[in-house]
């Protein structure tokens, strides 16, 4: 998780995994990376880390001080950039963002945008700042970290974002081995599932490097009628 000082990074954090980061209104609130597991709508897990807040013209050995919990950033599959939806200068705030990670190698990351703090705004202030933002970065989600709210759209945005380089898979899990499902849930994600004789037919995907792991309930389908292949089929990156 990315952003400018006090766009809400920490609450964001303690909302979504339960862990209690110590969050005030305060520049360098957070000064040491912390990472949590977070369960995403597809039953798949990953890892969140919060960041320290950035500033507008970084000083050099502040930079150097904070190099752990920046490096987080470089090492990360998905960047989530929380912008404060209620400052007049978010745009400014999230040019700087904008910089610090160019300057760390990591602008062309896959991301996700998060309108934080919506529930301080007007209809009106609101509907200006999303659009605002939107035309900036389209596909930005409206969140508020406080309420909890747009927490299905965050986390859905996320769990397409962090896939990468995936395949989709249509497997036959033969009934009492539910555990092939819960594991594929684990690691990619299923799509739908379907009762049918000799198990449970399920539709998802699995990262290109893991496939292998199923190989052995995609051939199962070949004994039982289908209308669609068993083979794994190239999927290309969301987004």
């Amino acid at each position: 998780i990315v952003g400018y000082t006090n766009a809400g990074k920490s609450t964001l954090l303690n909302a979504l995994t339960g862990a209690s980061v110590h969050a005030e209104q305060r520049v360098f609130a957070t000064l040491d990376p912390t990472t949590r597991r977070l369960g995403l709508p597809t039953g798949r897990e990953v890892l969140l880390t919060d960041t320290v807040g950035f500033i507008q013209k970084l000083p050099t050995d502040l930079v150097a001080a904070f190099r752990a919990t920046l490096e987080e950033v470089t090492e990360a599959d998905v960047i989530v950039q929380v912008l404060d939806a209620s400052s007049p200068a978010v745009l400014e705030q999230a040019a700087t963002v904008e910089q610090v990670l160019a300057d760390l190698g990591a602008k062309d990351k896959p991301r996700v945008v998060a309108l934080n703090k919506v529930d301080l705004l007007g209809p009106s202030a609101r509907r200006r700042a999303i659009g605002a933002i939107s035309s900036r970065y389209p596909g930005a989600v409206a969140i508020s970290a406080t309420k909890r709210t747009g927490f299905g759209e965050l986390l859905t945005a996320v769990d397409r974002s962090s896939r990468g380089d995936t395949v989709e898979l249509e497997i036959l899990v033969p009934y009492g081995e539910e555990s092939v499902l819960a594991a594929l849930r684990k690691v990619g994600g299923v799509e739908r599932t379907e009762y049918v004789e000799g198990g449970t037919r399920a539709w998802g995907w699995v990262p290109r490097h893991l496939a292998r792991r199923f190989e052995a309930w995609s051939a199962a389908l070949t004994k039982v009628p289908s209308r669609r292949s068993g083979s794994l089929r190239a999927q290309r990156p969301p987004g």
